[in-house]
């Protein structure tokens, strides 16, 4: 039977980084990365998201940093009904994500670490390892584990035996239009059910999404991508030596949606935790983070239950277009909605 000191399930932004800490820190470390994609189903299933990402999101992993940059991000623009339009200037990327990938996942390699293509049909403990059994036949044991393996992930199911808080189905559109490369929209009503519409731009064209049967588009579609964001975080992540990371954990923003982050650096923090043994390490740094404030799923759920006169309501003060004063003035003037502009203030520095 083969023999790993890590095995990682998952080779998306949380695994693949989890790999290239492990084996940057610790190259005499035997690492296995394994991931059931390959080739064009890996690409179009990493498509499957506004592939945008932060500045902030790769100050937090260097060494890596931004590579495969489709688009360079300076500006967030928010439209609400009622005509208002906020915008905030923050700089971030859209990234083509499947290479952005395979460029971290060849540092990996380089280093010595193993990329193998196969699926995980169940993972248990056996005498303080765990036992995995794939669907190629072969079986695998690991001290140490990390289930980086999406939304449905089967580490989460068979180790920790818990389920993501919620899950959002999402559907997505890449169409024929183009709008300016420099920015991102997204758009607020009760017509979303306490999400948003994005536009995205994706080199000549637009990639459009929102909750799954909220909206629609009228442009020529190039590819379609329906996908599941779990959300509102899991009471326990580190469980023995086995760790959640990224979609597994629920860890995506439930307010912005955003995951590209949290699922990179929690693939360090996971490799980090692994590098010091040290289980309630990674724990103590999600739950003192600003990343599971609770206030993003109050919001979540304050916005579904919404009316646009309510969107309306809250939005009015910033109807000028500038958001600091008119924060401020909207914190004595509707208190009702307190906890949705906190919210908001933290996914602007966190949120993606």
């Amino acid at each position: 039977m083969e023999e790993y000191d890590v095995v990682i399930v998952g080779g998306g932004c949380a695994g693949t980084t989890a790999a290239f800490f492990l084996k940057e820190y610790r190259p005499d470390m035997n690492v296995l990365l394994i991931d059931r994609l390959n080739g064009k189903n890996f690409d179009f299933y990493h498509r499957m998201c506004g592939e945008a990402v932060s500045e902030n999101a790769f100050r937090e992993i260097r060494p890596l940093k931004a590579e495969h940059v489709v688009h360079n991000v300076n500006y967030v623009e928010e439209r609400w009904p009622g005509g208002v339009v906020m915008g905030i200037r923050h700089r971030g990327y859209i990234v083509d994500r499947p290479q952005l990938l395979r460029s971290i996942q060849s540092r990996y390699q380089a280093r010595g670490g193993i990329v193998e293509r196969d699926a995980l049909l169940s993972a248990s403990v056996e005498k303080e390892k765990y036992l995995l059994h794939c669907s190629s036949g072969r079986s695998i044991k690991s001290r140490f584990l990390i289930g980086a393996d999406g939304f449905n992930s089967r580490v989460r199911r068979d180790i920790f035996g818990s389920e993501p808080q919620r899950v959002i189905w999402t559907e997505q559109y890449l169409v024929d239009r183009q709008i300016p490369g420099n920015k991102i929209i997204f758009t607020q009503g009760a017509q979303y059910e306490g999400g948003y519409r994005w536009e995205f731009p994706a080199g000549k064209y637009t990639r459009i999404g929102f909750p799954r049967g909220t909206d629609t588009v009228n442009e020529e579609i190039i590819e379609k991508h329906r996908r599941a964001i779990p959300t509102g975080g899991l009471d326990c992540i580190a469980k023995g030596r086995c760790y959640l990371t990224g979609d597994a954990a629920a860890m995506p923003n439930p307010l912005t949606f955003g995951g590209i982050r949290t699922a990179l650096l929690s693939g360090r923090k996971a490799a980090e935790a692994i590098l010091w043994d040290d289980p309630d390490m990674y724990e103590r740094w999600w739950h003192s983070s600003m990343f599971c404030h609770p206030s993003f799923l109050r919001a979540f759920d304050h916005f579904a239950r919404l009316d646009d006169a309510g969107y309306k309501e809250s939005s009015r003060v910033f109807r000028s277009g500038s958001l600091l004063l008119p924060f401020l003035k909207a914190m004595f003037c509707y208190p009702q909605y307190r906890d949705l502009y906190m919210a908001y203030v933290r996914s602007a520095i966190v949120g993606w």
